[in-house]
């Protein structure tokens, strides 16, 4: 009987706790899940501000256009944009027309230039993001005299 106590005393202790290596593999893993966690919401939070900087320039872009639309053929060399809210930092937003020669003309332009009819108006928004990236939107319509 005594023999018994003594084999039910000495599995308790050897229970008790957990051991030192059990703990490091535990906190290992723990670590492990926190980083991909972590860097998951870092990533999310990036995206959508990239997200959201290029649907700003998508309607900056769509606004330019359709002023552009709305514009008689006549002065769309001297056409100059009206855009309250472009994204991002160092925004350059570039209007060019295409000639009859496939030459590109910036807008607004002081040079009289015979233009097809129609003729192709590209526009193109480039800015940098807050954490360096360099982005670029473009799109281009026909405008006809």
């Amino acid at each position: 009987m005594i023999k018994i106590m003594k084999i039910i005393r000495n599995s308790n202790r050897q229970e008790r706790g957990m051991t030192l290596v059990e703990l490091m593999f535990a906190a290992g893993i723990l670590a492990f899940v926190l980083s991909m966690i972590f860097t998951s919401v870092i990533s999310v939070g990036v995206n959508r501000e990239i997200h959201t900087q290029r649907l700003q320039a998508e309607s900056a872009v769509n606004e330019v256009l359709d002023q552009i639309s709305r514009t008689d053929a006549s002065q769309i060399l001297s056409f100059q944009p009206d855009v309250v809210l472009l994204p991002g930092n160092s925004a350059v937003l570039q209007i060019e027309a295409v000639t009859a020669d496939g030459l590109n003309i910036s807008i607004p332009s002081a040079d009289q230039v015979s233009l097809p009819n129609p003729v192709e108006i590209r526009v193109i928004l480039s800015w940098q993001t807050d954490r360096g990236y360099t982005i670029t939107k473009r799109a281009s319509t026909y405008v006809s005299n």
